[in-house]
């Protein structure tokens, strides 16, 4: 039993609107103080109350011992005329049967004359399908055989059990394991339904907690109860468009929008939303009304079924109501319904507009895509849309509409109307289409003001990968003009690969990058392998060509340590590289003795290499610098203790 206690805090939670009342008083199990409650929720009139209702409402019926709680309010909305409410409960009850398919067993039976006609008679029976078949003869020599055989045909229905228990008591045999036999034992009918051990749960009038959670497998009412819940709410909504028509596509288009892809999971699943079914094809002639669900007519099929819906002329003067439908609903089939609602009716195009097309466009679903596409592309003209609404439309648009999107946007948009900046965006987005589009329109213009050259740098991200590479091919063509090493560096400082190899081609072939000291103290310090390999091959080329100190530019003794050590240290990459960089060391170490302290140890990690071409490099430059400069082989000593010396 609930406690006063529980019922104020109840109380308390419901005039606060707080969502964990519809879990509370899931959890209340008392019949009767919940039929007496049912009365006091309807009748409040805070809007908290009757949020609270819908949301429980919302839940599946299967809340322990609330048959009364939910009866009361549904004749309380009936009466009531309350639409949203009784849209609630017209998917509810909807939800509530569920039927599957079983195979039903046949028996077979009856005695003929003798053997021969006996093994026809098991031929002709497994000749039809039957699972079994066999004979035996009669005793006392009679010469008469017995045939039998069984089979089987598939049969819809209600799963058995499926109604929750009802807290009675019940008196059943009950095997007692420590005695080994049987003993009338009286429960709760949840002890048996669970089949759980009556000793164990002797003292529980009410089940507990962990109980409750497995009772949510099982419905309120019995199936026929439930049957008749269905078929008595889809009278309402009936009524209401034979008394109230302008009320009903309003009150039935809210039940329609609450029904999910899983209440529509199979064709069977699709016919037993009683409601539903009336709403969208009371009138096809594929299906048949009978007393236990609707049922495929015998030479009919599912997939020839059409929308003809009860009520066809109220909804043919509310296309907006069907577009609504588009938008909102939940499940496919309700979505294809009003496709092709529209799609049928000519009048139906003047209601629905080009900006309705557009939000279309970015739907999940590719059938509604489909649908808002294939109508675009039939628009002569669509020159009232701005360039920005088409540009948000591409940038939100579903995966399946592009490419009609983008045919369209080539000839309603001229590109003079779209500002580089826009362009740039579209061409570094991530569908191939729309990134196609975009660069075109850039390959029409070329940057005039500075800040038309940081709108185009964003390209350097463009995430559509098969068309990147020209993306920045044009955008380097386009900036190197006017060359700026800052925009170079955001070419090397790109987390792409691919944009770093770009702009190591433009420093190669730009003498102003090569010659800019300050550009290659800020690429010293990059953390891209790729960057710090390409500057040693540069230095190393210079080396070649001048053997003198102009190599290094004047560059920061400290930065091109870092340069060199990384090269060194680098295990996984460079391999081709570091003989270069041990040059580069050795003969800085030849022109400058001064830094030999700094300069030893890069060399002694050439000598500990386990590449040969390194070691070897390392072994020639120190022989070198002790051969011409005998005072430094103490300095050599000192770095390289391991050494025998001669």
């Amino acid at each position: 039993m609930t406690s006063p206690g529980d019922w104020l805090l109840l109380q308390e939670l419901l005039e606060r609107g707080d969502p964990a009342f519809v879990d509370r008083l899931r959890s209340v199990t008392d019949a009767d103080a919940l039929g007496d409650f049912a009365g006091r929720w309807y009748e409040n009139r805070n809007a908290n109350a009757h949020r609270l209702l819908l949301a429980y409402l919302e839940r599946p019926l299967n809340a322990y011992r609330h048959e009364a709680l939910v009866k009361r309010l549904f004749k309380r909305a009936e009466t009531a005329g309350d639409d949203a409410v009784m849209a609630r409960f017209l998917v509810a009850f909807d939800r509530s049967i569920r039927r599957v398919v079983r195979n039903r067993v046949h028996h077979e039976s009856r005695s003929v004359d003798s053997r021969e006609e006996a093994e026809r008679q098991v031929s002709l029976w497994r000749s039809l399908g039957y699972q079994q078949a066999a004979y035996f003869e009669h005793p006392m020599g009679s010469g008469k055989c017995h045939v039998w055989g069984l089979w089987t045909e598939p049969t819809i229905g209600v799963a058995i059990g499926t109604t929750m228990p009802r807290g009675g008591m019940v008196t059943y045999d009950h095997v007692d394991p420590s005695r080994m036999r049987y003993e009338k034992v009286t429960a709760p009918d949840w002890i048996r339904r669970l089949k759980l051990d009556p000793h164990r749960y002797a003292e529980a009038t009410e089940p507990p907690e962990s109980i409750r959670k497995q009772l949510e497998r099982f419905r309120l009412f019995t199936p026929r109860t439930r049957r008749y819940l269905r078929r008595r709410a889809w009278r309402y909504f009936r009524r209401l468009g034979r008394t109230h028509p302008e009320r009903y596509v309003a009150a039935i288009s809210e039940a329609m929008v609450l029904y999910e892809d899983a209440d529509v999971a199979t064709g069977l699943a699709l016919l037993d939303n009683w409601g539903l079914v009336h709403a969208l094809f009371h009138e096809s002639p594929v299906l048949v009304s009978r007393p236990k669900g609707w049922d495929v007519a015998e030479d009919g099929s599912l997939s020839d079924l059409e929308p003809s819906p009860i009520f066809e002329d109220l909804w043919r003067s509310a296309p907006r109501a069907i577009l609504d439908l588009i938008v909102r609903a939940r499940c496919r089939p309700v979505r294809q319904w009003a496709v092709r609602m529209l799609k049928r009716d000519p009048a139906a195009r003047s209601a629905v507009t080009i900006d309705d097309l557009l939000n279309l466009l970015g739907h999940a679903d590719e059938e509604v895509v489909a649908f808002a596409s294939d109508w675009l592309g039939a628009v002569e003209d669509l020159s009232t849309v701005a360039p920005e609404r088409w540009l948000a439309v591409a940038e939100s648009a579903s995966p399946g509409a592009l490419e009609t999107l983008t045919a369209i946007m080539r000839r309603q948009i001229s590109p003079d109307r779209i500002s580089i900046e826009a362009a740039a965006r579209l061409a570094s987005a991530r569908p191939l289409p729309i990134a196609r589009l975009g660069l075109d329109w850039l390959k029409t213009k070329t940057p005039s003001s500075d800040d038309d050259r940081r709108s185009l740098l964003p390209l350097l991200e463009a995430e559509c990968e098969p068309i990147r590479p020209e993306i920045l091919a044009w955008l380097r063509s386009v900036l190197s003009d006017d060359f700026r090493s800052d925009e170079l560096l955001e070419f090397l400082d790109s987390r792409h690969a691919d944009a770093r190899a770009e702009g190591l081609a433009w420093f190669r072939a730009e003498p102003k990058a090569r010659e800019d000291v300050d550009l290659w103290h800020r690429l010293m310090e990059s953390p891209y392998d790729d960057v710090r390999l390409a500057l040693t091959s540069e230095l190393e080329a210079r080396l070649r060509r001048d053997r003198t100190d102009a190599h290094d530019l004047a560059l920061d003794s400290d930065r091109l340590r870092l340069l060199w050590a990384s090269v060194l240290l680098n295990v996984n990459r460079g391999s081709r590289s570091k003989p270069g960089a041990i040059d580069q060391v050795a003969h800085r170490l030849a022109r400058r003795p001064e830094e030999a302290e700094s300069l030893l140890p890069m060399l002694a990690i050439g000598l500990r290499s386990l590449r040969a071409p390194e070691r070897r490099a390392a072994m020639a430059a120190i022989v070198r610098l002790v051969a011409t400069r005998p005072d430094s082989e103490a300095m050599v000593r000192a770095a390289l203790p391991e050494w025998q010396w001669a």
